[in-house]
């Protein structure tokens, strides 16, 4: 008889679980790097003071989005049989996500890093990095404040703790208060990043318990 398999795959879970560990991380140095200054000269004497805290928001950025992919796998696996328009709906957006945060690294990167000797090093080069930077950060939270609420209203139909759908709702809330860092200040921007990240925390260990069932 052929078996199928319908159980979360125990390493997507697993996967956003870290991915959301390593959001918390980047969190509590985007704090310690502070927000960037509105002047490009400005902006040159914060990357070189904070070098070492940007080198880090660099790598720990790029694992986290790469462990997003098994992640939304996963997660979208756990909805499908439950309400299958709304999890294909919140994992797709997270989905189509995941390669503009890479993009966003790769922009992050140019403030960093140096290319054949070639770096950023004009106050309009800077300026210009950091608006892009920040204002594709914007419109991803905005974006995964939408996946969010989807997901949490598959979630309150039996697949997962009604508390993780109520988490779900907040945190969603707190994504778009969070997409406005330069209007909310650093200690605001820290607690909506920290939502972001538990709740991929939450998600994610809820998949990696799930028992799963064949048919």
């Amino acid at each position: 008889m052929a078996r199928e398999l319908t159980k979360p795959n125990k390493f997507g879970g697993g996967a956003l679980v870290t991915s959301g560990v390593l959001f918390v991380v980047l969190a509590f140095l985007d704090f310690r790097a502070g927000p960037p200054p509105s002047n490009g000269t400005e902006i040159l004497l914060w990357r070189d003071s904070q070098a070492l805290v940007l080198d880090f928001v660099s790598e720990f950025l790029f694992f986290a989005t790469v462990l997003l992919v098994p992640g939304t796998i996963a997660w979208y696996q756990s909805l499908v049989d439950v309400d299958r328009t709304k999890a294909a709906a919140g994992c797709g957006i997270i989905a189509a996500t995941i390669p503009v945060m890479a993009v966003m690294l790769i922009i992050h990167g140019r403030l960093v890093y140096p290319i054949y000797g070639m770096r950023v090093d004009t106050p309009e080069a800077a300026a210009l990095v950091v608006m892009v930077f920040y204002g594709g950060l914007h419109a991803i939270y905005l974006l995964l404040a939408v996946a969010t609420i989807l997901l949490s209203l598959a979630m309150k139909r039996g697949a997962y703790p009604k508390w993780i759908a109520y988490l779900g709702f907040a945190t969603a809330a707190l994504d778009i208060v969070g997409s406005y860092p330069w209007a909310i200040g650093p200690v605001l921007t820290l607690v909506c990043e920290l939502s972001f990240a538990g709740w991929f925390v939450a998600v994610g260990s809820q998949l990696f318990r799930m028992r799963g069932s064949t048919a």
